[in-house]
């Protein structure tokens, strides 16, 4: 088990590397002068061509590409970042600020998303076919294929604008934060309900299943104490593969209901070309979706002996 550790991590430091690696390459050659950027932003227009020189100079933006991907990443590894254009504040400064409004849309969204995957694929595998099971069928696909701005626009439409019940932007409170986590739990929910229902439509065909019917258990006591239990792997690595997608729709969420996060500060940086807050940010996007799988990968070869024994075949 130690040494299939050992190699998961290993293996998530490579992708780690890779990834970051592509996206500073990727940052650098977009187009934009970043020595320009900054000296227009000390003295205005009047910036000359020798003041630009010698602000690359000075940041090494002239030096070969390896060397800069090397110097950026030592900084990283000790926390630094940089220093935002857009801002002037340092990149550990802004995500000191903005990374705890993001984790708490992802905790709240995540949980939300659990749950209601969780009961919508248990009422629809018990009614097995019926009137509820194709009534949730319809809705999943429906949430699967909403994007999120749309049912941030509707939830805004009817909650805040018509009926009053909620406050359309801020934090101030728990009502504030109910429909940004509907919001990004609706994809999520919706992808996971279909997982929930088809593996328990499937769990249901087992042998265990019909011992299970043989002692006189009904259909609901079976899904509960013997099918749910053998969808707990399948459904924890989709879970995981889905949470980490949800950063994505932060960007989107955050920006509607004006949540000053991690999304909110990409779009930012990305309007105002801070190719520093850009790379950041990015980096924090791949060590979360490496970090995220290679929990999940674990927990589940933990959880399910027959994995641990196909990684040492």
């Amino acid at each position: 088990m130690r040494q299939m550790f050992l190699r998961r991590s290993a293996l998530a430091v490579f992708l780690m590397l890779a990834a970051t690696a592509l996206t500073f390459a990727l940052v650098t050659v977009a187009p934009g002068n970043v020595a320009a950027m900054i000296a227009e932003r000390s003295v205005g227009a009047g910036a000359d061509g020798a003041m630009i020189k010698r602000i690359a100079d000075e940041l090494g933006l002239n030096d070969p590409l390896p060397l800069r991907y090397l110097r950026w990443l030592g900084g990283a590894l000790t926390g630094d970042f940089g220093v935002s254009l857009r801002s002037g504040k340092p990149m550990a400064a802004e995500f000191a600020d903005r990374i705890p409004m993001t984790l708490l849309l992802l905790t709240g969204g995540g949980v939300l998303a659990f749950f209601l995957s969780l009961a919508m694929g248990l009422l629809g595998a018990i009614s097995n076919g019926g009137p509820v099971d194709r009534l949730l069928h319809g809705l999943a696909l429906v949430g699967a294929s909403t994007p999120n701005f749309f049912v941030a626009a509707m939830l805004v439409i009817v909650f805040a604008v018509g009926l009053g019940w909620l406050p359309s932007f801020g934090t101030g409170g728990l009502a504030a934060w109910i429909m940004p986590w509907v919001t990004i739990a609706i994809f999520p929910a919706s992808v996971l309900s279909r997982v929930v229902r088809v593996n328990l439509q499937d769990a249901m065909s087992r042998p265990f299943a019909t011992t299970g019917f043989a002692k006189g258990l009904t259909r609901g006591q079976v899904l509960l104490r013997e099918a749910l239990p053998n969808i707990a792997i399948p459904y924890m690595t989709t879970f995981g593969a889905q949470f980490t997608l949800m950063i994505i729709g932060a960007i989107v969420v955050e920006r509607v209901f004006g949540l000053n996060g991690i999304g909110a500060f990409f779009i930012e940086a990305i309007r105002f070309r801070d190719f520093v807050g850009m790379q950041a940010v990015l980096t924090l996007f791949v060590v979360f979706f490496v970090s995220i799988n290679l929990l999940v990968d674990l927990l589940a070869m933990l959880a399910d002996p027959r994995l641990r024994r196909a990684r040492r075949a």
